[in-house]
């Protein structure tokens, strides 16, 4: 019985071995993923409009805050060697640059510009408040995925707004009736 009790303790140390090293995997796993998101809402910032990107820098500026052009990459643990794997990690290629957003057909809603008679960002958001007035910006992210498919953040809503004030117009927010801005088309 001796030989099955040692066997037994081997046998939970080896369990418990195995239990840690799942957990500082996922530990790992959280942190990659943590920076995954980051360095995705990054991308989905430098899709915007280029004029709305400065003005909203600018405006950070102005406003006391401090804004740098630094990708911060929080370093992650080595991970541990695994005793087997599937693909040596040098073999991994590199991803092309995504250039696609370039190459759309005039009137996409990802289409950037007009140089090709294409519907612009601004078009969409213009005609969006033209058939909605007095729409918040939440409101109008909604008419613009559900007309035109374009899956667009408040930011950038919001840039596009503010730096064109020749086209459109807001009404002031009221703190006291809890009423948010409302945006319409001039």
């Amino acid at each position: 019985m001796n030989s099955l009790d040692g066997f037994e303790r081997r046998l939970r140390d080896q369990t418990a071995a195995v239990e840690k090293e799942i957990g500082s995997h996922q530990q790992q796993l959280e942190a990659l993923n943590k920076r995954l998101e980051g360095l995705k809402r990054l991308a989905e910032l430098f899709e915007s409009e280029q004029g709305a990107i400065s003005e909203l820098l600018q405006a950070g500026r102005a406003n006391g805050g401090v804004i740098t052009w630094e990708v911060s990459t929080a370093p992650v643990a080595k991970p541990q060697k695994a005793t087997t794997t599937l693909k040596p990690i040098g073999t991994q290629k590199r991803r092309a640059p995504n250039t696609q957003s370039r190459t759309k057909p005039a009137g996409h809603a990802r289409s950037t510009g007009s140089r090709d008679g294409g519907l612009t960002r601004m078009d969409m958001v213009a005609a969006a408040l033209r058939r909605h007035p007095r729409r918040t910006v939440r409101e109008l992210i909604a008419l613009l995925d559900k007309e035109y498919h374009w899956k667009t953040t408040e930011s950038a809503v919001t840039g596009h707004l503010y730096t064109r004030r020749d086209k459109f117009l807001h009404t002031p927010a009221d703190r006291t009736t809890n009423r948010p801005v409302t945006w319409s088309a001039k």
